[in-house]
């Protein structure tokens, strides 16, 4: 049982929703990022990037098939800390319900509030940029963009995660 939370004081309904979302997401991350790197390795031990290129320009479906589980992967675990920061912050009561979707915003807000080092927050930022291309600017994004921000999500989603899960014990509540 999750400690209450800021927002539970006036909307409990709302908080108990978020809470039920942030646990759907984060029983399912382990499974994603799995995925995502079993993927990954399907390319090399060490997600060798010549490889990722040359099947990333492959006409080969099987080659491209490797390649979109990498993108699905990359896209899936971002959405969920983009979502993740973004109901944490409204349990914290330091996000509107009716604000407008700005994960830059949420992401800087994690580590204003000490949830995320500033090194993390660079890491996340970069991931965001780069997911940004792959899904808004697919035709100009490159193999080699798809690469980064593949092993940046495999780097950086357990430590947000870590980060996260230790933040829920505290209810939401903003490090002091």
């Amino acid at each position: 049982m999750t400690p209450a939370t800021p927002l539970e004081a006036t909307d409990p309904e709302r908080a108990r929703i978020l809470k039920q979302k942030i646990h759907d997401r984060l029983t399912d991350v382990r499974r994603r990022l799995t995925a995502l790197r079993t993927a990954m390795a399907r390319f090399g031990e060490d997600f060798d990037q010549d490889a990722f290129v040359n099947a990333y320009n492959s006409d080969d479906p099987d080659a491209l098939n490797l390649v979109m589980a990498v993108e699905r992967g990359v896209d899936q675990l971002y959405n969920y800390m983009a979502d993740l920061a973004s109901f944490g912050l409204e349990l914290a009561t330091l996000r509107a319900r009716d604000a407008a979707l700005n994960a830059r915003r949420d992401f800087d807000h994690l580590r204003r509030v000490k949830v995320l080092s500033g090194e993390r927050t660079a890491d996340i930022q970069r991931l965001r940029e780069l997911r940004r291309l792959l899904v808004h600017e697919y035709a100009q994004a490159t193999a080699v963009q798809v690469h980064e921000a593949a092993g940046i999500t495999s780097r950086v989603v357990p430590i947000f995660f870590n980060a996260y899960r230790d933040w829920i014990k505290t209810g939401f509540v903003v490090p002091g």
